[in-house]
């Protein structure tokens, strides 16, 4: 054998070398593509969407300030307490819609 015939055989299976490895990085890639594509659709199609999860919690906090003057402020307070509350408490169960917005033109 040649030198040169040795230098040919020695190209051609390192050619043949770098074709494999190739052809098997580009079939995984294509896999694993693939794979996290069909979970991503099951997850959709089941409805489990984590970007709309309810995982995210709300708090709500009222103040309330009550003074000693009259006793009708007092009780204004509390039922305007009573009505915030009560507003909260809605707002918190309907957190699945969208809260409505309300524009005015003058």
């Amino acid at each position: 054998m040649t030198p040169a015939e040795r230098a040919r055989q020695h190209a051609n299976r390192k050619r043949a070398r770098i074709h494999r490895i190739r052809v098997r990085v580009a079939t995984l890639t294509v896999t694993i593509f693939i794979a996290v594509f069909a979970v991503i659709y099951v997850q959709m199609v089941q409805g489990r969407d984590p970007a709309l999860s309810n995982n995210a919690s709300v708090t709500t906090t009222t103040s309330t300030t009550s003074t000693t003057s009259s006793d009708s402020t007092t009780s204004s307070d509390s039922a305007t307490t009573d009505d915030s509350s009560t507003s909260s408490d809605n707002s918190s169960s309907s957190n699945s819609n969208p809260a409505t917005v309300q524009t005015s033109q003058s």
